[in-house]
């Protein structure tokens, strides 16, 4: 039985989730305008100069405030949505996933990932740049056996950003 900390999404991100299908609608203009006004600007904290390393300090921190927001700001969604595409071709289908639940999916499983990491207690400890991809690594604490444990963060670059790509991967030292 998985615990209520696990299953609870933060309201902002649900409030998002939930409300930026009806913001996409409602714009008059092309469909390209109505998607980057419906998903939030990148972080106000970071620029295109930002390293993979201030882009993992500032999702780690929004991970730890339930930052929903920060959170979908982050996220790689032309990545991401390649990815899905994949997968459901993989299987003969087509995605019909909008950027939305794109992002929707990718901050689920972030959120579910960085559940067995103590709260405040993550810190970067590595970062690898190859062309435009990354990867940082980070150490954190898991709340249950109060073992040290690595987060992996792996970020593309996307309209000249750094954004973070779905699947964080986690393993205890």
């Amino acid at each position: 039985m998985l615990g209520a900390r696990a299953l609870r999404l933060p309201a902002l991100l649900l409030l998002a989730i939930c409300c930026l299908p009806w913001m996409v609608g409602c714009g008059g203009g092309g469909e390209e305008e109505e998607i980057e006004a419906a998903l939030p600007s990148y972080p106000a904290s970071l620029s295109a100069d930002s390293s993979p390393r201030q882009v993992a300090e500032v999702l780690i921190q929004a991970l730890d405030e339930k930052d929903g927001q920060t959170l979908l700001g982050l996220v790689a969604i032309e990545h991401g949505g390649s990815e899905i595409d994949a997968i459901y071709q993989k299987y003969g289908r087509e995605s019909d996933k909008t950027p939305e639940e794109v992002a929707g999916l990718t901050i689920s499983g972030w959120s579910a990932t960085y559940a067995w990491f103590q709260k405040g207690a993550t810190r970067v400890t590595d970062e690898r740049i190859s062309g435009d991809t990354a990867t940082v690594e980070a150490q954190g604490i898991n709340p249950n056996t109060g073992r040290p444990r690595l987060l992996q963060i792996a970020l593309v670059r996307e309209d000249g950003r750094w954004k973070v790509k779905p699947g964080l991967q986690s393993r205890d030292l």
